[in-house]
Order: C-alpha cells, then structure tokens, then sequence
C-alpha cells in the first residue's frame, strides 16, 4: 500500500506518497499439478517509509519448480543530499532456480531505484517525473534446455530523466529506444504469428494508454527454440519472456501532480506441453507521487 511520509524543507512542509513492492516468485499451474503459489517472500513498503526485508526460505513444488534461497527488501527516505527529494528502492533476489530442469539460474536479481523530485506548487517546483535507475538488475548464469544464454541487457532503455521535466510519454528518445526495441522482435527470422501481433509498436496508443512496456534485455543467443528479443519460444515448454517492464503514468489532475509507476518481472512463463501454467518470478515495482498537503 502506498504510505505517507512527511519531510521539512524550507519555507512549507513536503509530503511524499510512497509505494514500493516486491516478491521472489508467484504462479498458476493446472498440469502436471494444479497449484496456485502466491506471491512469495512479499514486502511492500510500511507505512512511515524507512525499511523492509523479507529472506525467502527454500521452496520447491514437487519437481516443477524450485529455489535454494532468496530476500525481497524495499526502503523509502528523504534524499540526503543537498537539492535532492525522495528515494523509493525496491529489489528482489532468487538464488539456484529451476523449473521444469529447463530453465535454471545461479541468481536473478530485479532492482528498480527511483528518486522523485520535490513537489512544491507554491515555490514554483513542480517536476513530478522521477529519474529511475535498474542497477544491479542482472541474470547470473541463465540456461534452458542446459544451454547457457547470454543475456544482451538495456537496463538503462528509459535513460535518464527526461529535461525540463518532460514526461517519458514525450521523450524522443525513450520512445525511439522502445520503438527499436519492437523492430528488432518483428526482424527476427521465423517470427511465431503471435509474437508479430502482440509486438506491434504503436507511439501513439502508448501515448493515449498512459503504459509502455518494454524490455531491459534487447537480445538473447544460445537458447534451444526461436529467439526474438527478449522472448525464446521453446518447442515442446513454452514461452520465455525475459526483463519485461511496464512504465505506466496516472495523471491525477490539479491540483495534484501525475504519477508514475515502473513494474519489473526478470521470468515470465507461459508453460505449454511439459506443463500447463503460468509464473512471474522474481518481480519488483516501485512509484511514488508528491503532494502539496
């Protein structure tokens, strides 16, 4: 749940909504087992902000999927540095993955850190775009099929904060960046039919959506199946869908600022023929909104 935090600076009182959530791993599956995991190992953000850490214990389901080890933690604070606002920090961390004994991982670790300016109306400051970094986010000995896969990654694909306080929707270089991103996947030889439909780029439909999604893994190599992007289409498994992001942003109207949020799942799987499901490991999201009272 989003909290409230509030913080002196000069002349008025700022206040600052903060948000951060995190969890190492959640799913449905209907075969070989009908199971639904929910999310595991799940902090959110306490209410005066500050600090939260959960380790995720070893867990295994049978022999569909499993992890030794794991810890979410998320924090919310006042910038200490001179003309700086508030920082929001959400990271999720699992260690020995394996599903199915296809894919398998030493260690996957979703970071989004974000620092959203301060909102002060009255002062003229009214920057309600936060920057945002992924540092740390990585994939650390990734294989499928025990095929090792080198992961190309493009942690920093929303660069960084748009000038003069333009929004990522209006940036011409995100969206440029995005939209490569999306010509890359329709490029690939031997394309599935889904993939060209569900990966059409249209600038203007994000725009009028207020969501992007994107990827902070431009390409894979090595993987058994039909590798496009950040997606591997393995025959007789399912799909694998590396690094998606989703930027969203709420315009809340006057008098108070939009708001942006940014959610990061490092596996997402669509299971087909081994077993039946779907699961989102190793998920972070983070946003935060500024407010004159």
């Amino acid at each position: 749940m989003a909290t409230l935090l509030k913080s002196l600076i000069p002349a008025r009182d700022a206040y600052h909504i903060y948000h951060a959530a995190a969890d190492v791993l959640s799913a449905d599956f209907e075969q070989p087992v009908h199971e639904k995991i929910p999310p595991r190992a799940q902090v959110k953000l306490p209410k005066d902000g500050h600090y939260q850490f959960k380790q995720a214990d070893p867990f295994r389901l049978d022999g569909v999927i499993s992890y030794r080890s794991g810890y979410t933690q998320v924090a919310g604070h006042r910038s200490p540095k001179q003309g700086h606002g508030f920082t929001t920090l959400a990271t999720s961390v699992v260690e020995d993955l394996n599903v199915l004994d296809v894919v398998t991982a030493d260690r996957v670790v979703a970071q989004i850190s974000t620092e959203h300016p301060v909102y002060d109306p009255n002062n003229g400051l009214t920057d309600a775009v936060p920057s945002v970094t992924f540092l740390g986010t990585r994939f650390d000995n990734l294989r499928i099929g025990g095929h090792k896969v080198e992961v190309e990654r493009h942690v920093d694909i929303l660069g960084p904060k748009p000038a003069d306080a333009k929004s990522y929707f209006e940036d011409d270089g995100v969206l440029s960046r995005i939209s490569k991103q999306y010509d890359n996947i329709n490029s690939a030889r031997d394309l599935p039919e889904w993939a060209s439909k569900q990966y059409e780029w249209d600038r203007a439909a994000a725009q009028k959506q207020e969501e992007v999604k994107c990827s902070l893994v431009n390409r894979v190599t090595g993987a058994p199946g039909i590798e496009f992007g950040h997606v591997i289409d393995v025959p007789h498994f399912g799909k694998i869908f590396l690094a998606e992001l989703s930027l969203k942003r709420e315009k809340n109207g006057a008098p108070g600022p939009e708001t942006y949020s940014f959610h990061l799942t490092m596996i997402r799987l669509e299971l087909g023929c081994l077993a039946q499901g779907n699961s989102g490991i190793v998920n972070a999201e983070s946003n935060g909104q500024g407010s004159d009272h």
